[in-house]
């Protein structure tokens, strides 16, 4: 039964490690993606777009905010795109850019009350880049 166990466990600590040996070894600053919902309705299904990769919140309430840290390989839009659980309203915004670079950023996309976006980012600090909830 010893063996068993322990052949699970190595079996298990193989895989995760082929699975993920690139983020073990060589791990990459992540920027991180901030949706704050100030539109005074509930938002659902929101989809934001960024580096070929798509990160979803089913709902996301007034005056809340939802995070994605993420990794780009190369320069790349943001996309937005949402929908209002009163009405069938459907939000949509393209715009700013994310740079791979050596220097990652917190991206705030606030969508105000009128459907607009606005979009701010600051750079993060070193020591909090790897983070995965900055």
């Amino acid at each position: 039964m010893k063996r068993l166990l322990f052949l699970a466990l190595f079996a298990f600590t193989a895989w995760y490690g082929w699975k993920h040996y690139e983020g073990l070894l060589h791990p990459q600053p992540r920027h991180v993606a901030v949706i704050r919902n100030h539109s005074d309705l509930k938002l659902v299904r929101v989809r934001l777009t960024v580096g070929g990769h798509t990160y979803v919140k089913e709902e996301l309430a007034d005056h809340a905010e939802a995070q994605f840290p993420f990794v780009v390989d190369s320069e790349s839009p943001f996309t937005l795109e949402w929908e209002y659980d009163t009405n069938t309203s459907v939000g949509r915004w393209t715009g700013g850019s994310v740079v791979k670079g050596p220097i990652v950023a917190r991206h705030i996309l606030t969508v105000d009350d009128g459907g607009g976006v606005v979009l701010e980012s600051e750079p993060i600090g070193i020591h909090q880049a790897g983070k995965q909830t900055p």
